[in-house]
C-alpha cells in the first residue's frame, strides 16, 4: 500500500537504520528511542515497525529481556505485513561496520531533527495563516512553541545525543 520505499531517499534510509537498531542493538538507543513518537517515522511501514515496539513494551524491555524482545514485537504487530518488516529489520545488517553509542546517537538526533524540523515548518505556515489579526494570546503561544522548537534544533546541532 502506497509509494515504495526507496533507501535512496536519506530520511527512509535513517528511519530504517534506527529502527534495525532498536531491534538488534536496543541497549544503544534506549531509553531515548522509547520517547520518540510513532509520528518521528514518516514511512508508515516504519512507522507501524514503530508501534509495534512500544506496544511490546519499547526498546528498554529489549534490554531487560534480549531473548523474549523481538517475539514480543513481532506479536505486537497489527498484522503480517509489519510482522514481516520487523523480522526484516531484525535481520538485516546494520549499515555501520563500527555499531556503538556514537553512531546510533546519530541515528537518533538525525531522526529528531527531522521531526522537530518539521514541526517547526507546521508552526511557520500556522502563523502565517493566522496573520496580524489572530488572538494575541493564542499568536504569542503559537511563537513561543515555535522558539522553544528552535532552541531545541540548536541543541541538537550543537550537542548531538546529549540535548536528547
Amino acid at each position: 500500500t502506497g509509494p515504495a520505499l526507496t533507501l535512496r531517499n536519506p530520511v527512509y534510509a535513517t528511519e530504517r537504520e534506527l529502527l534495525k537498531l532498536a531491534l538488534q542493538r536496543p541497549e544503544l538507543v534506549s531509553p531515548a528511542f522509547d520517547a520518540y513518537g510513532v509520528d518521528e517515522f514518516t514511512a508508515a511501514p516504519y512507522a507501524a515497525v514503530r508501534q509495534a515496539v512500544m506496544d511490546a513494551g519499547g526498546a528498554e524491555y529489549g534490554v531487560q529481556d534480549p531473548q523474549e524482545y523481538l517475539v514480543r514485537v513481532r506479536e505486537a504487530a497489527p498484522d503480517d505485513v509489519v510482522r514481516a518488516m520487523v523480522t526484516e529489520l531484525a535481520v538485516e545488517a546494520i549499515m555501520r561496520k563500527k555499531v556503538d553509542e556514537v553512531y546510533a546517537g546519530d541515528q537518533l538526533v538525525t531522526v529528531r531533527r527531522r521531526a522537530v524540523e518539521r514541526r517547526v515548518r507546521d508552526i511557520q505556515s500556522s502563523l502565517a495563516r493566522l496573520g496580524q489579526h489572530a488572538d494575541p494570546a493564542h499568536f504569542a503561544a503559537v511563537q513561543n512553541e515555535l522558539w522553544v522548537l528552535q532552541q531545541y534544533d540548536q541543541a541538537l546541532r550543537e550537542r548531538g545525543a546529549e540535548a536528547l
